[in-house]
Parts: C-alpha cells; sequence; structure tokens
C-alpha cells in the first residue's frame, strides 16, 4: 500500500507543477519577451523568426531614445503621486462601504448590496464624458490629481463587493461585541472589523494600485500638458513609432510595467502568507 500511494503523490504533485506552469507561461512569456526587446538595439527590422528575438548586443539604446523623446522620469513621478493618493482612498471608501454592505442588516443593508452590483454592471465608457464634463466645470481639468476622482468612488463597485464578502465572514458575535461595547459603527468598522480581513485590504490596495497605475482614458481626456501626464500616456505616446524603433517603445512599457509586478508580487505573498495563517 506504500508503494501505491507514494507514486499517486508524486503524480499529483507533477500534475499540480504542470498546471502551475501551463497558468504561468502566459503570463511569463509577454513579460520575457518584453524583455528581450527593450534590450535590442533600435534602427532594425522587427523580428521575423525565433532566433532574431534574442538581441545581437543587449543595452540600453532603445531607453536613451525613450528618455529623449518624453518625460518618462517626471511622469513615472507623476503616476506615484497619483496611486499614493488613489490607493488609500480607495480602500478606506471601498472597505467602509462594503462594511455598511457585509455587516449590514435587514433590508437596507440588501439594498445597498443590490445597487452596488449594479453600479458594477455599468461600462466604464458610459462615465466618462459625464466626468470629464464635470471636472472642467469644477475648474480641474489640467491637473495631474484629477485622473484620481474615481478613487471618490472607491474606484470600482467591485473592490466594495471584494469587503462586503469578506466583513460576510467576520463572526456576528465579535460585532456584537463592539456593540455592547458601545463603539459607534465607524469605530466597529476602523478598529474591530477592518483589521479582521487584512487579505481584502491588500487585495483591493493592489488592484487599486494596478488601476490607477495603468490609467489611460483619464489622463488621455483631461491632461496636455507632457510634464502633467502619467507614465502610461507617456508609452502610449510612443506606441506610434515606425516599427524599427520598437525597442524604444517596448523599453519605456518594460520600466512602466516593473512597478506594478512588484506590488502584485509582494501582495500575493502577503495574502498567501495570511491566508495559511487563517487556515491554522
Amino acid at each position: 500500500m506504500t508503494w501505491p500511494m507514494a507514486r499517486r503523490s508524486r503524480w499529483r504533485t507533477t500534475a499540480r507543477v504542470l498546471a502551475v506552469l501551463a497558468l504561468l507561461t502566459p503570463l511569463v512569456l509577454p513579460l520575457v519577451l518584453l524583455v528581450l526587446g527593450a534590450l535590442d538595439a533600435p534602427g532594425q527590422s522587427p523580428p521575423q523568426t525565433a532566433r532574431d528575438l534574442l538581441p545581437d548586443e543587449p543595452g540600453r539604446a532603445g531607453l536613451d531614445a525613450a528618455l529623449a523623446m518624453t518625460p518618462l522620469w517626471r511622469q513615472l513621478a507623476n503616476t506615484a503621486l497619483v496611486t499614493a493618493v488613489a490607493v488609500p482612498v480607495t480602500v478606506l471608501l471601498a472597505s467602509s462601504a462594503g462594511f455598511a454592505i457585509g455587516a449590514g442588516r435587514g433590508r437596507s443593508a440588501r439594498w445597498l448590496l443590490w445597487l452596488t452590483v449594479l453600479l458594477a454592471l455599468v461600462p466604464p465608457v458610459c462615465l466618462w464624458v459625464p466626468r470629464v464634463v464635470l471636472l472642467r466645470w469644477l475648474g480641474l481639468g489640467g491637473e495631474t490629481l484629477t485622473v484620481t476622482f474615481t478613487a471618490l468612488a472607491a474606484t470600482s463597485p467591485l473592490l466594495v463587493l471584494l469587503y462586503a464578502l469578506a466583513y460576510r465572514r467576520v463572526p456576528a458575535s465579535t460585532l456584537d461585541a463592539a456593540r455592547s461595547e458601545s463603539l459607534g459603527p465607524v469605530a466597529t468598522w476602523w478598529r474591530v472589523a477592518m483589521p479582521q480581513v487584512p487579505g481584502a485590504t491588500f487585495a483591493v490596495a493592489a488592484l487599486a494600485f494596478a488601476a490607477h497605475w495603468g490609467n489611460v482614458m483619464e489622463p488621455t481626456l483631461l491632461l496636455t500638458d507632457p510634464e502633467r501626464k502619467t507614465a502610461a500616456l507617456g508609452v502610449r505616446t510612443l506606441a506610434g513609432l515606425e516599427p524599427t524603433l520598437y525597442p524604444v517603445f517596448l523599453s519605456a512599457a518594460l520600466v512602466v510595467t516593473i512597478p506594478p509586478l512588484l506590488v502584485f508580487l509582494l501582495a500575493q505573498r502577503r495574502i498567501f502568507a495570511l491566508t495559511t495563517s487563517e487556515e491554522r
């Protein structure tokens, strides 16, 4: 019995490894191609075969050209400012709204839940023009921080729903004990409920970071000064270069891709550690 069980265990381990590799390949392969293209020298024709993907003389000529064509470092600083403001605001508003839904009782909580679901079904394209008109009417159309306006609505109703589902798992006895200690709704949310859902907080923060870091539409509609634009918009301006300058575009894209990639890796590791500790 021991040998068949050990053999079955090895087969399961192998199957899991193959499944993980199958899932990672569509994510890692584009990143590898991005790095190889960024290290290539500008002025050459795009690769036609797999052998052409390897740069003959890898270097940073593409990045230097990108920095000469667009103020990429300044735009990265603008993007960092946007995310530094938008992510905390998103977390606080999504968490408080999710607490009202997830920890609420009665008909009002159900109505809030359905309202949030309906808002999540609204296509973002329907809100672009009204949002731009409102911001320009308020005289805020050309400032970098105006692109964080969506953070005032928790960035996305889906983030509110994520928190609501997390708060549903908080034991009702914990919230009842907080009420018995004469804690108000805000204090119960901040001091009792929110520390119970750190995994949701890291997930919402990572998703909000990715949404605002890679946001292109609002900067396109609101920002015209290159010094006030975000990095995603700066990379987009390089997308129209001629094919022989593809390393310039890929170098800028690689620089802009690294921060959200690191954030997701750190957030995933933290969420996995929290999930493992909760299971134990």
